[in-house]
């Protein structure tokens, strides 16, 4: 029998348990339709928190998506209602794990995880004790959880159970009382009477059971307070693992996630763990409540140090506290770079909110924002130190809501936006601006069960304000340090002064897949480890200890540069995204690779073999490489076009400007045509508007000057040859491209028979028709590159391209 039929025969709490996992994560007819095929799945064999297993994950994801897409089409006709669902469902995997394959994977997990322990214990109905090891318990870590609740909720049946008997027996105890006054009344009025010695012995007999039912009720409340005493340690230790170990790493998780880390949001599963706890507190609670109650009743006295009663009430008042403000949680963080006047969202929830009725009366949250130093001081409990806030922000405001779908408190702010903030002196005049960090502090108070008043806040994920865009990259750079080396429990807002290379690489990684969707190679850390480090690639020897400082990061200079390492990397990783992400993606950019690397590697191959690399002398450039050989000298060297940056590919796309140079560029290093490259890429226009009235269109060209020549197609197994020109080119190092003008219709000009006299020359030179000019005498006393290079010099080592 598969798991999903045993699964399907569960009911009462294990069926609810199990409703709660499909009301948000994953849809109940997919489980259902496709439970053969979900089943038969390597799982197991991804790990979700490796990186590298995205691909796994992902072709996972797909099969189901196709599994489903038969599975609805087979459906007869009468099924419409179901194949809608499937179809609904379809696209709810789509938009909650198209972008992260491993929480689907993890959900998943979970889920038969989950499956496979509930159907266990209905089963065997027989508890696991609690001391048994992780490794003996099948269900994984919401497994051992749930064993630890149904453990928790057992205690506290036992002691309902003895506070039941415990009261009955008070209440004998009361009736025997109301006798032995009724027999001593009797007494009284039959005072020398015949029945007077049976009345006396019956009296002595009731004395005698009520001694014993004193005591015995007396033995019963110590022993219900040493039960309750376990009881409340059992959820003292649980909630500590909750609280402290899984929502604290929930926290940090989603911390990480501001750098692009994959993030298992698990919060609904520790939500309704959260809950669970909330139950068992309040049913402790209230049967110490009744305990007291019947003390009050029947005061039978007690040694002091035998009462525990007083010192289990205050425990399970501070459990209750605890759990309630701890779960009141930032749940989508506000932007952590924090432009003024800029309108942003973030959402607030309640963990326990819907267990302790809270949403009956919702309650309202502020929003402010706070200092560095105010934080420090609320986290050290002076609650004056926030009685005036950092700044202005407008619309933070709201009620909780409570959606009873989701079961869920929450409140979303939508439309926040900070007015003004206020920076403190010492920010001010010894460190930029961009080094202050602030918070959002987030406060509500409400009445739980009309008896307890909670006054309960929050903190936001630090947070770097900016007025200008320029400020960007520096903010970015102080929030991702905070962001990859906060430690639990630090003092707000301390980060390391220095951490390893292999800390730090691992984060430029995540956060640069995060932006373009492909990460960086072993060859791309390494050659960011050098020029970060200031050294050749060569004289790099183990970096698995190597530490590098937060100063050298983002603060100091490159040697040789006018931008730190974080400016540099960043501009890269800016242009890659807005303009070569498709490229990038699809294996076509080399990117971070040394110029002396490119050279080596370029060498090696046939003439036109060429690559893309990110410039690592300006920011936010790319330069095409290639390697030529001369025609008339045989001599092979590898020329490099000035960097192209983001204004450039605003006005014509990378792809397109390579098909533009198709006499220079014909296999993408290592051997890769060309076309088959980049011709998916290859766009008619590059954003520029339709023509009106009676213009004629036009369309730009990237050229370089000196090595125009008939374009070629290149497919696999031909013998490259070296592009042929004209005229001898001396040794240039570099080349700039450039964008020419060619003006297409009924009054094209024709320079086939164009006077190529110097004058003319100059002529078109200057009229920026160099590009479309191809000269026809070979005895010209002066070559078309070298006169480009008189009107137009170019810096460094680059050729020129137009």
């Amino acid at each position: 029998m598969s798991l999903w039929e045993k699964t399907q025969r569960l009911q009462g709490d294990a069926l609810d348990q199990l409703r709660n996992i499909y009301t948000q994560c994953f849809p109940i007819e997919v489980r259902h339709y496709c439970a053969q095929w979900i089943e038969e799945q390597p799982w197991d064999g991804v790990d979700t928190y490796n990186n590298q297993h995205e691909k796994m994950a992902t072709n996972l994801l797909k099969s189901l998506l196709r599994e489903v897409e038969v599975r609805a089409k087979s459906l007869a006709p009468n099924d419409f209602v179901t194949k809608l669902k499937l179809e609904e469902a379809m696209g709810y995997l789509r938009e909650h794990y198209g972008r992260n394959p491993l929480n689907f994977v993890q959900i998943v997990k979970t889920m038969l995880e989950t499956e496979r322990h509930l159907v266990d214990l209905a089963e065997h109905p027989h508890p696991v004790d609690a001391t048994a090891s992780t490794s003996q318990i099948k269900s994984g870590q919401n497994g051992v959880m749930l064993q630890q609740f149904e453990l928790l909720q057992k205690g506290t049946k036992v002691t309902d159970s003895d506070l039941n008997i415990l009261q009955h027996e008070q209440e004998s105890f009361v009736i025997l009382y109301q006798e032995k006054y009724q027999i001593e009344e009797a007494i009284a009025r039959q005072i020398g009477s015949p029945t007077e010695p049976r009345l006396r012995q019956r009296k002595e007999q009731v004395d005698q059971n009520l001694s014993q039912k004193a005591n015995s009720i007396l033995e019963k409340r110590m022993l219900l307070a040493k039960k309750h005493l376990e009881s409340v340690q059992h959820l003292e230790k649980v909630q500590n693992s909750v609280l402290n170990e899984h929502l604290m790493a929930w926290r940090r998780n989603q911390q990480l996630s501001g750098n692009g880390v994959p993030f298992f949001n698990n919060l609904d599963q520790i939500q309704q763990w959260c809950e669970l706890l909330g139950d068992c507190i309040l049913q402790n609670r209230q049967q110490l409540q009744r305990v007291e109650a019947l003390r009050t009743q029947l005061p039978i006295p007690m040694e002091p140090q035998q009462d525990l009663l007083p010192s289990l009430n205050a425990k399970v008042t501070a459990l209750l506290s605890s759990l309630v403000t701890s779960t009141f949680i930032v749940e989508r963080q506000p932007p952590q770079v924090m432009k003024v006047s800029n309108k942003f969202s973030c959402s607030v929830r309640l963990l326990v909110g819907s267990k302790l009725n809270v949403h009956l009366t919702p309650p309202k949250v502020t929003g402010t924002i706070i200092s560095e130093s105010q934080a420090n001081a609320l986290i050290k409990g002076d609650k004056t130190a926030i009685s005036n806030s950092a700044g202005v922000i407008v619309n933070n405001a709201g009620l909780m809501e409570y959606n009873q779908a989701a079961k869920q408190l929450v409140v979303n702010f939508r439309n926040m936006a900070l007015k003004t903030v206020k920076r403190s002196e010492r920010k001010k005049h010894q460190e930029a601006v961009t080094e202050e960090k602030f918070c959002l502090l987030f406060q509500s108070k409400f009445n739980v069960a009309n008896e307890m008043t909670f006054q309960v806040w929050t903190l936001s994920l630090p947070v770097v304000v900016i007025v200008h865009g320029s400020q960007e990259a520096q903010a970015t750079a102080v929030i991702m340090w905070d962001n990859a080396f906060a430690e639990l429990g630090r003092v707000p807002f301390e980060v390391p002064k220095e951490v390893l290379w292999k800390q730090l690489a691992e984060q430029l990684n995540f956060k640069f897949k995060s932006q373009i969707g492909t990460g960086l190679c072993d060859e791309h850390l390494r050659f960011l480890a050098a020029k970060l480090l200031g050294r050749k690639e060569d004289t790099l020897e183990d970096l698995s200890n190597v530490k590098v400082s937060r100063s050298r990061f983002h603060k100091e200079n490159l040697i040789d540069r006018k931008f730190t390492f974080w400016e540099w990397f960043f501009d890269a990783m800016k242009l890659v995204k807005d303009h070569l992400q498709d490229l990038w993606n699809n294996g076509c950019v080399h990117g971070f690779l040394a110029k002396q690397t490119a050279q080596d590697w370029l060498l090696q191959k046939p003439p036109g073999t060429f690559l893309l690399r990110l410039s690592d002398s300006i920011l936010g450039g790319v330069t095409i490489a290639w390697i030529r050989q001369d025609p008339e000298s045989d001599i092979r060297e590898v020329l490099s076009i000035q960097p192209y940056t983001s204004k450039d590919f605003q006005i014509r796309s990378c792809a397109n400007r390579i098909r533009d140079l198709a006499e220079n560029l014909f296999l993408l290093y290592p051997d890769i045509p060309r076309d088959q490259a980049f011709g998916k890429f290859y766009t008619a226009t590059d954003h520029r508007p339709p023509l009106g009235g009676d213009y004629v269109p036009s369309d730009l060209h990237t050229t370089i000057p000196g090595f125009q020549g008939r374009a070629r197609s290149v497919t696999p197994g031909f013998s490259v040859q070296s592009p042929h020109s004209p005229e001898s080119v001396h040794d240039p190092r570099s080349v700039v491209s450039n964008q020419s003008e060619m003006t297409t219709g009924p009054n094209d000009m024709d320079f086939t028979d164009a006077d190529t006299s110097p004058e003319n020359m100059d002529r078109w030179l200057t009229e920026e028709s160099l590009g479309s000019f191809e000269p026809t005498n070979a005895d010209a006393a002066i070559s078309q590159n070298e006169l480009y290079n008189i009107l137009y010099p170019q810096p460094g080592n680059y050729m020129p391209s137009h």
